[in-house]
């Protein structure tokens, strides 16, 4: 059987987008899934709310921190798009604090946008061994 080539021919001025644009935008179903799953875990968490220190408690922890060499978490008083306490920032603390904020891993924290400060057990090794 003999086949001939199709040739489309345009009976008016439309022309439609090329298939790149046309379906660009589009998602597998696995990409979906996967954003569904993310918004789902997003909306479901929650964050515990810790009680409000005086910057002279979380100056004390702070200090322990320092001393013996350990980390701390940071609870802020922000909040998400959701009303929830945003997730507490960890790091290490090097001794680096003003009138204004304290320093954790080169990230500025003012005294009043902190909410509650904690030590983390767990010992750093020093990078010197």
């Amino acid at each position: 059987m003999k086949r001939t080539k199709k040739e489309f021919i345009p009976y008016n001025d439309y022309q439609d987008r090329p298939f790149g644009l046309k379906w660009g935008t589009s998602f597998s179903m696995e990409e979906l899934t996967t954003s569904i799953e993310k918004n789902n875990q997003f909306s479901q968490k929650k964050t515990k709310s810790k009680p409000l220190m005086s910057p002279n408690e979380i100056d004390d922890v702070l200090i322990k921190a320092y001393l013996k060499n350990k980390r701390v978490a940071v609870y802020l008083n922000a909040r998400d798009q959701l009303g929830r306490f945003v997730e507490p920032v960890e790091g290490q603390f090097k001794g680096e604090y003003y009138t204004d904020y304290f320093v954790i891993e080169e990230r500025a924290f003012m005294w009043e946008d902190v909410r509650y400060v904690e030590l983390i057990e767990k010992i750093i090794e020093s990078k010197e061994n």
